[in-house]
């Protein structure tokens, strides 16, 4: 089944086509060429047949066969767009509501946007300092507790295992030789590994304990051979809301964190190689066509904004 291309001039049905995935429907583009800076493409479509049908009273015709037509890059990646947890964030030129994907990281120069994009489990890591949300309930916290879970115990040493060139084993016994000397306060007879010493020297890593449900670590000054390995111990350990700031747009960052429900607080995210870039006023999507990247530029008013006028109103 194909989409007839004149259908969908009007952006609300594209935005029905879209919307469709999530009951079910599969839609593909084939591009067939470009010329004089379009694409020419065929919009396939897979879906039940009731689905089908609601298409069509929206106005969305389908046909049995292809219809090649010219289409813009913008048109066919807002089409190809692919969200799959998304979080409103405010209201669009057209009065749309504008959403994110937080399934894909997010590079942000809004604090108010890290804030808005809290989930009930968030770790905070703060290279930058003085930036503790407090007030959004987090509890601050000197380092990464050692976990009692054996597995987790094991993901962390697997970590420092690949950068120290040690089995997990060795790992997991030069840390519990280290909890064993502060609880003794003797010398515990281990081989000492030098980067699980210097993860607890820097309090990357502290006793054993639970991480909080909204934590915060400052993590300001570390040499960088340390802030790779904390990240990647954020990484392992924390599966939920992982906000990091940052004093720089530092590229590695975005490259280590490759994982979804990230969100990289820094001046100029437009630097960073990450899919979605949220500015004050703005949002940048980057979306995959073919064997290239469309990029998607978006005014919206915030609704922290919008938030604050009714505060005032009231």
């Amino acid at each position: 089944m194909y989409i007839n291309p004149k259908s969908l001039r009007d952006p609300l049905r594209r935005e029905y086509l879209k919307a469709s995935r999530k009951f079910g429907a599969n839609i593909g583009i084939r591009i067939l060429g470009s010329s004089e800076g379009y694409l020419r493409a065929v919009i396939e479509i897979e879906a039940s047949a009731e689905l089908i049908r609601a298409l069509k009273s929206l106005g969305i015709d389908i046909s049995k066969k292809p219809i090649p037509a010219r289409f813009s890059a913008r048109v066919l990646a807002e089409i190809a767009e692919k969200n799959l947890e998304e979080i409103p964030i405010g209201i669009g030129e057209r009065g749309n509501i504008v959403r994110v994907d937080v399934s894909k990281p997010i590079a942000t120069n809004c604090d108010e946007a890290a804030l808005l994009l809290l989930e009930d489990h968030t770790l905070w890591v703060d290279f930058v300092g003085n930036q503790i949300p407090l007030e959004a309930g987090f509890v601050e916290i000197d380092g990464f507790p050692i976990p009692r879970s054996e597995t987790k115990l094991y993901n962390l040493a697997s970590v420092i295992a690949r950068i120290s060139k040690r089995s997990e084993d060795q790992v997991i016994g030069a840390i519990k030789a280290h909890i064993a000397r502060i609880i003794s306060d003797e010398e515990v007879s281990i081989s000492p590994i030098p980067e699980v010493d210097e993860l607890f020297r820097w309090r990357v890593l502290v006793d054993e304990g639970a991480i909080p449900r909204k934590t915060y670590i400052d993590l300001t000054g570390l040499p960088m051979t340390l802030q790779r390995l904390a990240l990647k111990i954020a990484a392992a350990m924390w599966t939920h809301m992982l906000i990091v700031a940052l004093p720089s747009p530092w590229n590695w960052v975005a490259k280590l964190l490759k994982r979804k429900h990230v969100v990289l607080l820094t001046r100029n995210p437009q630097r960073l190689d990450v899919p979605t870039i949220i500015t004050e006023n703005t949002i940048i999507k980057r979306i995959p066509l073919g064997d290239k990247i469309v990029n998607i530029e978006s005014r919206y008013e915030p609704l922290w904004n919008l938030a604050k006028l009714l505060l005032k109103t009231y």
